[in-house]
């Protein structure tokens, strides 16, 4: 496939984990131990979105070698933010605190969107993210996710004083953590026999209550809880049942949600048995989530273009021997356009050959929201932005003299239309060839078609270097002129 632009593509297989630029970020100087976060920067330098994941009884640098879900958050313009909730198993107050402080410094800090974020937790963390979605979605002082995970977690704490009882009383591999935890949570907020109202409280979930609680406030929240479902292997290897698993717990939560309409309440369990870094079974290891799969996940929650799986509502024709590539707009390239929808392109099968009678030929479409305002003027201030990005993006790698460089220059003017037919425009755009090096003259036709019913206003644009004459504009010409607003 011919690309207009090397970087564009979308890299799902994602490298090692140390290729990636890991930042500690300090977000409170008064705790020098844990007043800090871990983040992965997208690849492109455009964060489009937050996966935020915290961990308990752990610093956030365990998460590095388990996991490649930053590696896919980057190659997919994400940040990741791994972060710590301390000793923390639940969120209390001091917990939601910290949760907000690292989610606002995250998106003050990295340019993210505030809503834009999708949160997360592992093994222990797990109930407090969830009960921090829940309070978010009625505290409106509260950052609130777009959506909510978690990794092998309790979800419900009165379950997890149960799940203790049985992992003391029968001596299983949990004892030593069910200890330690019967003492810390004990310390802080009693059991849940002396102070059931602040237990329930903290909790997310209560599954042996049958009204409805806290869980009302997840209701609307599209939720995951992923879990190694292999319970032959607990009952062989663990001596553990299902009652020393969480998913009995799990799934009640599951079902009481799907029962109250929430169908974005999910089970997703391993797709292969769930091994840690060093190569040991366990069904706590965070290789129980499929990072593709879940990337893919978040992006559709935050509305972010993934070109693998959008379906387009248009019948834009690719004739047999024509590239074409997708992406959303603004272009990570060029920041500044003020427009945003998706661009779809078609390479002449020469596109890319400077001694083809196709070079620099091809036509993009932009499928743009709502209606914004087109003219001359804007469409030349859209271009300009445009062809500047693309230009400089291709030009990063390589070096060429000064004398060498030129300003991209942007002429375009409104042509007669038949009655009836889609306003028009023509002119050109004259730019560094980041192929040839040389300067290059494309020249430009502009379509202007009102897409009412789909709340969208298509521009199709048509280039080549060739004059309007040449044989290259008929078939370009002939793309335009099939494009439908629907299929």
């Amino acid at each position: 496939m011919r690309t207009l632009l090397r970087c564009l593509l979308l890299v799902l297989l994602a490298p090692a984990a140390s290729a990636q630029n890991t930042e500690k970020v300090v977000f409170d100087p008064a705790d020098s131990t844990d007043g800090y976060y871990l983040a992965v920067r997208p690849r492109s330098g455009t964060v489009r979105g937050v996966l935020a994941l915290a961990v308990s009884f752990t610093a956030p640098e365990s998460v590095l070698p388990e996991t490649k879900l930053h590696n896919v958050a980057s190659a997919n313009d994400l940040l990741t933010v791994y972060f710590s909730l301390k000793q923390k198993p639940y969120a209390d107050s001091v917990t939601v605190q910290r949760i907000d402080a690292i989610l606002r410094d995250a998106a003050r800090r990295f340019g993210a969107d505030g809503r834009s974020f999708v949160l997360a937790g592992h093994d222990y963390a797990g109930p407090a993210v969830l009960r921090y979605t829940g309070l978010a979605a009625e505290r409106p002082a509260l950052l609130r996710p777009q959506g909510v995970f978690t990794v092998d977690s309790p979800v419900d704490l009165f379950g997890l004083w149960r799940w203790i009882d049985r992992q003391v009383r029968n001596g299983g591999p949990g004892a030593g953590d069910a200890r330690y935890l019967t003492e810390l949570m004990t310390a802080e907020h009693g059991t849940p026999s002396d102070r059931p109202a602040q237990w329930a409280a903290l909790t997310p979930f209560r599954t042996a209550v049958d009204s409805t609680g806290n869980e009302r406030a997840l209701q609307k929240t599209p939720l995951r809880l992923y879990y190694d479902d292999d319970i032959t292997w607990q009952l062989q290897e663990r001596g553990n049942s299902l009652f020393d698993t969480h998913l009995p717990d799990a799934t009640e939560l599951l079902r009481r949600l799907r029962a109250g309409g929430n169908r974005d309440a999910e089970l997703v369990t391993a797709k292969t048995a769930a091994h840690n870094s060093r190569g040991l079974r366990s069904a706590n290891a965070l290789s129980i989530v499929d990072e593709v799969d879940c990337i893919h996940w978040i992006k559709n929650l935050l509305g972010i273009f993934d070109p693998h799986t959008w379906k387009a509502p248009f019948f834009f024709a690719a004739p047999a021997g024509w590239g074409t590539e997708r992406f959303a707009l603004p272009a990570s390239f060029a920041p500044d356009l003020p427009l945003k929808g998706v661009e779809d392109i078609r390479f002449a099968p020469g596109f890319a050959s400077p001694k083809s009678g196709q070079y620099w030929a091809y036509t993009y479409l932009w499928w743009l929201e709502g209606a914004p305002a087109v003219d001359a003027a804007r469409l030349q201030q859209y271009f300009k932005a445009y062809y500047d990005g693309l230009v400089a993006v291709n030009m990063r790698d390589k070096t060429l003299p000064a004398d060498k460089m030129i300003a991209t220059t942007v002429t375009i003017k409104k042509t007669k239309t038949v009655p009836g037919e889609p306003e028009a425009y023509e002119g050109s755009v004259r730019l560094l060839d980041y192929q040839s090096l040389e300067p290059v003259t494309l020249r430009l036709t502009v379509q202007v078609q009102p897409c009412t019913a789909q709340g969208r206003t298509a521009l199709l644009v048509a280039a080549a270097p060739h004059a309007f004459g040449d044989p290259t504009w008929k078939e370009l010409r002939r793309i335009g002129a099939a494009f439908s607003c629907t299929q």
